[in-house]
């Protein structure tokens, strides 16, 4: 069988980067978005022991578990995947897996972004502590961030001129968008990615939608040409 020169692509970048945990959930995808979900899935937990904290890597684990006939492995997978991201006070996949959950008919608790206890800090001893969350109204100048729950600086432009934009520029804080434009470009050398390519534009949305927690709403119309 002629490999599918995406997956090959990929293959190719996770064999070179053996502890990326980005260039194997980009192989992950692939194989899930190709049907091959026995592959799909050992890639995924693959990508969970380099980083147990990947929140998308649970979502999409599941999924693949579930697709091979295993219900019970699913289930354990977003539940794992949902604790660890409300500890990380990663709050959007924590409902999308809470959704998932629910589905399977197995009760969570509500995940809310604005609980005491949702973020997790660490001093400079290594100790972790609890994170206080501001729980009021984002003032003037402000937002609350949907990528952590907390209130940061509003952006100050809109970063695409698009229904896209307007969302990032309205719920996510300057800190998290900075924090993107640095991950980009680790995601466009490393997955080495020509943004003039409508694949490559493609996957670079999409890992900004899962890493910025956006609304898949968003992406619902949205097409790659």
């Amino acid at each position: 069988m002629t490999e599918d020169p995406r997956i090959e692509q990929f293959r190719n970048m996770a064999r070179a980067n053996p502890d990326d945990d980005l260039a194997h959930f980009a192989l992950g995808q692939a194989l899930f978005d190709a049907a091959r979900y026995a592959e799909a899935a050992i890639v995924l937990k693959s990508v969970l022991r380099l980083n147990p904290d990947y929140s998308r890597a649970y979502v999409l684990l599941g999924r693949a578990q579930a697709e091979t006939g295993d219900p019970e492995g699913a289930v354990a997978t977003w539940q794992s995947g949902h604790a660890a991201a409300q500890r990380r006070g990663d709050f959007m996949p924590a409902r999308e897996l809470a959704g998932l959950l629910s589905e399977a008919g197995v009760p969570v608790a509500e995940t809310n972004p604005t609980a005491s206890t949702g973020l997790i800090g660490i001093d400079e001893g290594g100790v972790e502590h609890a994170l206080p969350v501001d729980t009021r109204e984002p003032g003037e100048g402000e937002v609350r961030d949907v990528r952590t729950g907390r209130i940061g600086p509003r952006m100050t432009f809109d970063p695409f001129g698009d229904e896209i934009g307007a969302f990032i520029q309205a719920n996510v804080s300057q800190e998290s968008w900075q924090a993107w434009m640095e991950m980009s470009i680790k995601l466009v050398n490393e997955l080495r990615l020509d943004l003039g390519d409508a694949e490559a534009q493609r996957i670079w949305d999409l890992q900004m939608k899962d890493f910025l927690n956006l609304p898949d709403a968003l992406f619902a119309d949205k097409t790659w040409e």
